[in-house]
């Protein structure tokens, strides 16, 4: 039998072991939080969320719960209020779900989700562009997020899991860095020639098949099918959220002909049209399916929890 707060913390190892940056600079963060709590006054440090000083990924947390015991739980890409409503109306009808895993941040998940975008400097150094320009385009975005998600009713989710007595954790940039790496490394074995290659390569993958049932597959959203694909990088699959336009055109500069994304903001496609630079959408659920699903694998072997899917959530074992 396995706790909630343990599946937690084993999945935030496992999201250590796939992460983009050096472990060396994970350890130094946490390192400075220590540091940083112990100067802290009351009444911040009273109400201080403790698990940020073992745990780098603020968008991944157990919400309530976190000492009862799972052999079943529901995964869903979002749980919200009326996922946690019907887990419960599951319950009534005799499904015997002990927990539930959302995928997306909710309660003080979600009001920190700007504070794991930093690890996305690393992956935009790592495809070649200079990190103090790296730099210059997250931590503006970052910041933008933090106030953009601060008027949102982040105690609602939480809230109603303690009302109806529901374990709930969500594990976010930790599954999103699993899906970043198999993307990396699949594209590079398939080392596609064309746009169109691309989209086939992508379509192996059975979380990218499986979502043509419902019309949300990889699309080209800049380019052409018989377009040469080019130096291709991954970015924006993990480390919180999407970047601004002005990403396309450090792109540009760095010698970058395609991207491979979860999703596009309207104005980064409209940006990239102007600087023929390609991007595919690779689908934002399956791409979360497909980081779920791989972190899923290792805590079934682990543990042998069982796993009801929902909202929008595909189980593939590997």
């Amino acid at each position: 039998m396995v706790t909630l707060k343990e599946l937690h913390s084993f999945s935030v190892g496992e999201g250590i072991k796939e992460d983009p940056r050096e472990k060396k600079k994970i350890e130094k963060l946490l390192e400075k939080r220590k540091e940083n709590f112990e100067d802290m006054k009351d009444p911040k440090k009273e109400h201080y969320d403790k698990d940020r000083l073992e745990n780098p990924f603020d968008d991944s947390k157990v919400i309530y719960g976190e000492d009862s015991e799972v052999e079943k739980m529901a995964v869903g890409i979002d749980i919200e209020t009326q996922d946690l409503i019907l887990i419960d109306r599951l319950n009534e009808k005799g499904e015997d779900i002990d927990a539930a895993f959302g995928h997306h941040p909710e309660g003080r998940a979600l009001a920190n989700l700007h504070k794991v975008m930093g690890l996305q400097i690393d992956t935009l150094e790592q495809a070649g562009i200079p990190v103090s320009q790296a730099e210059g385009i997250v931590r503006p975005r970052a910041d933008e997020v933090k106030k953009g998600v601060h008027a949102s009713n982040h105690p609602r989710t939480p809230r109603t899991a303690e009302l109806l007595d529901i374990p709930f954790m969500t594990l976010h940039t930790i599954c999103d860095n699993h899906a970043y790496q198999f993307m990396k490394d699949h594209l590079e074995k398939e080392d596609p020639e064309t746009l169109g290659n691309v989209v086939d390569a992508i379509l192996k993958i059975p979380e990218y098949e499986w979502s043509l049932d419902y019309d949300m597959g990889p699309e080209i959203f800049t380019g052409d099918k018989d377009n040469r694909a080019g130096k291709i990088e991954v970015l924006g699959f993990t480390g919180g959220t999407s970047l601004k336009e002005d990403l396309i055109e450090k792109m540009v500069e760095s010698g970058i002909d395609t991207l491979i994304v979860m999703h596009a903001p309207k104005k980064q496609i409209e940006k990239a049209k102007e600087e023929n630079i390609n991007i595919i959408s690779a689908g934002h659920m399956p791409s979360d399916s497909l980081g779920i699903n791989l972190l899923l694998d290792k805590i079934h072997e682990e543990f042998g929890v069982e796993i009801v899917e929902l909202s929008g959530f595909k189980r593939i074992e590997r």
